[in-house]
């Protein structure tokens, strides 16, 4: 059985590693699967070994066959409610699990009666979630205190910091005010690569002091689409897209995989076969495949080249009057290509030289695209408000121009009324 330890574990090759990445420097990826309205994270070290945070609601197996998870060396359960241990007794059931994890904090519900006595019937040694550090093939799990001042089993849930050399990660389950103020309070708290957001992004699973001390540069939300919770809420939203350069979300996103190198770069692959889609990488190196190459354009010459990258499409005629339907006037662009594009501070303008500037650190992932509307709303990284109050573009002709950071022009889109 794949074995974690406490103080050390000696990696002793490489089962599991992509082949394009053995002959360099190996990753840990974290992996958010899309389980609808729950939670569900898949750590691989760098030496092939497993663990797992959370299960969603329903079973992930199937995900987990399509990573390759034979065994997982620790289960984590950050806390009793149902999104998140639903599928931890299917886990159980078909993989083997060296460690179980949880925080300690009885429920009452069915569901979590059952899945305790299914670990006390398995040969699962169990730990509680008091401050540790686990080791996993060279990556650090480090297990933050719970607060004691409550029972609740939101801000009770076991939180993660992940640590790879200069790559960081904090996993927060569904922690809310209370126990980020109390992680903050005790200097728990540090500059991270990437934040699991807290609570499928409800407004209040953030504060703007963790944030200040978290700083994260990349921020993951999982979350179910339409669910009835209005997750994300705008307001997490727009905190979370004024510290981060990115912000994913699994409801639109679908399963989001971070790979992290010790020297503090990361890579960021979409849907559900992440390794296979690194290997088709021409170089083999996930950095050189997710490149942010928008920011590469300093000439006309390169300008060109990414617009042959990129396609542009102008919906200037609104249902109705177009001042009371602004957001129904937006720009659509797609990335064509098989690279991440970054279109951090590039600007939109129609002829009348009326501009957005998108945000820095955005970006357009292969195949995918973004929508820059005329009226008001947050911004998530796929969807750009321009926040004007009356229209932009012309219905009966205009001209809609992409321009790059140095003023160059990307992409130029004249349209005639039809």
């Amino acid at each position: 059985m794949i074995g974690l330890f406490v103080a050390l574990l000696v990696a002793t090759g490489t089962p599991g590693v992509p082949p394009a990445l053995a002959a360099q420097e190996a990753p840990v990826a974290i992996t958010f699967l899309d389980v609808g309205q729950g939670d569900a994270i898949v750590i691989r070290a760098p030496d092939g070994r497993f663990a797992m945070i959370d299960a969603g609601r329903g079973s992930p197996l199937r995900q987990l066959t399509r990573l390759g998870v034979g065994e997982l060396a620790l289960l984590i359960a950050t806390h009793a409610h149902v999104d998140h241990i639903g599928g931890l007794d299917d886990v159980l059931t078909a993989r083997p699990v060296d460690t179980y994890l949880d925080n300690g904090t009885p429920h009452t519900t069915r569901t979590y009666l059952e899945l305790m006595a299914h670990v006390e019937r398995l040969d699962v040694r169990y730990l509680q979630a008091v401050p540790r550090s686990l080791l996993l093939g060279g990556v650090s799990l480090e297990i933050l205190p719970l607060p004691s001042t409550t029972e609740q089993q939101n801000d009770r849930s076991v939180g993660v910091m992940l640590r790879y050399g200069d790559f960081s990660a904090l996993l927060t389950g569904d922690s809310e005010r209370e126990e980020l103020d109390f992680w903050l309070d005790g200097g728990l708290i540090e500059e991270v690569t990437l934040l699991k957001a807290a609570h499928h992004g409800a407004s209040n699973g953030f504060t703007y002091p963790f944030l200040d001390a978290a700083e994260p540069e990349l921020v993951v939300i999982s979350v179910g689409e339409g669910n009835s919770y209005d997750h994300p809420r705008p307001e997490a939203l727009a905190a979370y897209t004024s510290y981060a350069h990115r912000v994913l979300r699994t409801d639109r996103d679908g399963t989001v995989t971070v790979f992290g190198y010790s020297d503090g770069r990361y890579d960021v692959v979409l849907g559900e076969d992440p390794y296979d889609e690194l290997n088709r990488s021409d170089s083999g190196a996930g950095s050189d495949r997710y490149v942010d190459v928008g920011t590469s354009a300093s000439d006309g010459e390169n300008a060109a080249g990414l617009g042959a990258l990129l396609a542009l499409a102008v919906h200037a005629d609104a249902r109705g009057d177009d001042a009371d339907n602004l957001n129904d006037e937006y720009v659509v662009i797609e990335n064509l290509s098989r690279t991440r594009i970054g279109i951090g501070l590039w600007r939109l303008c129609d002829l009348s030289s009326r501009c957005f500037r998108f945000p820095p650190g955005s970006s357009i992932a292969p195949g995918r695209r973004v929508v820059v509307y005329t009226g008001y709303g947050s911004t998530d990284g796929v969807s750009f408000f321009m926040n004007n109050g009356r229209p932009v573009w012309n219905n009966n002709g205009d001209e809609a121009t992409l321009l790059d950071t140095g003023g160059h022009v990307i992409l130029r889109h004249v349209y005639e009324e039809e």
